[in-house]
């Protein structure tokens, strides 16, 4: 098989051990790498030099590039502009155009790794984008291109008892995702400094000074940036001292914030990116005797800005919950909880609290949550929820759910050996390696 992995930072030296993986079973591996400093060792790579001068151009009607524009964190966080486009999908799409793969992994996060999708799409040439969701655990799920679709179907699934079990340990909070575990030094195997560590940091310096602008913002701008971010910590801490009261006899429909930058809402849940406006919008759909409260994301970022800030002090049914309350000692108190596209929405149905979701996920034919498509029409969903016709998912159902869960995931652990090194572990890389080649040959 004919494969191109696409370089994704710290993640390519995992991508690479699945490249040497591939070799090693017969297949070819290329590469195409927009950031040299990340330069794979296996396979043949094709680095595209950064462009200067002449390359950079204004962005024309393109529909590829208007599109993944959406999605760009350094163009919607950090004030990028996109006249490095044209240049990049040119080049991208050339050396795709010479690899003729039959298989491109990576991730769907970065401008280039969108631009290549594009291509994918195109083709008809499958696009993998190896991730872990929340749950299960311990597992990844395969997505299509830059959808939340997951292909290929799991046969080591647990048996209704265990599964049952795992719903009952995600409902009482024994069980919490993965990704809520903090990267640290002393993990076994660490080869690469953790994430926002000095030596990371001056990684990324390096790349930013030796031309990489396009998915590197500049280190003063981010400086900038994180440092509004505990200004914003300070003045939330603040305002919900005195506005965070929880009533015995009071609806609260709970809103759990989402990390962005992050694929998982700058992607998949595109349309409703924009956080604060969404808060606004929901805190205006509710009635008059429901309250919103709003939830952090425990590792806040640029998700909590000045609009929000606005938000929450013009309106007197946004409650903001203090940083430190942990999501256990909300749920007992919460009627509805909604959210675009996160990890909550399982919780909320094996919790058995009725659900919106805005976004794409796992949930979809299941009971126990509704999928809206604009906020207005929650107040129906909540006038269903108060009457009690709301359909809440039954023990046979939330069993039903973990099933799907382990379904739709494979065993392995993916991740970029800075924030997980157990990945490049030598047996994980064989078992995903496997799995994905397993899952290439039945979309062939």
């Amino acid at each position: 098989m004919n494969i191109l992995m696409v370089e994704n930072r710290y993640k390519t030296y995992f991508w690479d051990a699945l490249a040497q993986q591939f070799i090693a079973d017969g297949h070819t591996v290329r590469w195409v790498v927009q950031n040299p400093l990340f330069t794979p060792i296996h396979g043949q790579a094709t680095v595209i030099a950064f462009p200067r001068g002449s390359n950079l151009t204004p962005l024309a009607n393109d529909e590829v590039c208007t599109r993944t524009c959406k999605s760009d964190r350094l163009l919607n966080y950090f004030g990028g502009q996109p006249t490095h486009y044209n240049y990049y999908k040119s080049a991208i799409w050339q050396a795709l155009d010479q690899a003729k793969p039959d298989l491109v992994i990576g991730e769907a996060t970065l401008f280039h790794e969108l631009l290549a999708v594009e291509w994918c799409k195109q083709h008809q040439v499958p696009f993998f984008h190896p991730s872990m969701p929340g749950y299960p655990g311990g597992r990844y799920s395969i997505y299509a291109g830059d959808s939340k679709e997951a292909i290929g179907v799991s046969t080591d699934c647990p048996t209704d008892e265990d599964c049952f079990a795992l719903a009952e340990a995600i409902r009482k909070r024994e069980k919490v995702p993965d990704y809520m575990r903090p990267s640290l030094p002393s993990d076994p195997g660490r080869v690469f400094p953790i994430h926002g560590s000095w030596p990371n940091r001056l990684t990324l310096i390096k790349s930013y000074l030796s031309g990489e602008r396009f998915n590197t913002p500049s280190p003063l701008k981010k400086w900038r940036l994180d440092k509004a971010v505990k200004t914003r910590l300070a003045r939330w801490a603040q305002i919900s001292s005195g506005r965070f009261h929880l009533q015995a006899e009071q609806h609260y429909l709970l809103y759990p914030m989402q990390m962005q930058p992050e694929s998982n809402l700058d992607l998949w849940g595109q349309s409703f990116r924009n956080q604060a406006d969404l808060i606004g919008a929901l805190a205006q759909a509710i009635p008059d005797n429901w309250k919103l409260l709003v939830k952090l994301n425990p590792k806040t970022k640029y998700e909590l800005d000045d609009a929000l800030l606005e938000q929450v002090m013009r309106r007197d049914n946004i409650v903001p919950v203090p940083y430190e309350v942990a999501m256990g000692e909300l749920l007992e108190h919460v009627t509805m909880i909604c959210t675009v596209t996160g990890t909550i929405a399982v919780e909320a149905v094996l919790s058995r609290k009725p659900l919106v979701q805005f976004g794409p996920g796992i949930l979809s034919g299941e009971p126990g949550y509704v999928q809206l498509q604009n906020v207005e029409c929650i107040s129906q969903v909540i006038s269903d929820v108060e009457s009690g016709a709301f359909p809440l998912a039954d023990d046979a159902a939330r069993t039903h759910l973990v099933k799907k869960l382990f379904t739709s995931t494979f065993t392995g652990l993916v991740s970029d050996p800075a924030s997980l090194p157990s990945v490049l572990d030598p047996s994980n890389v064989q078992t995903i390696a496997r799995n994905l080649l397993q899952v290439a040959e039945r979309c062939e």
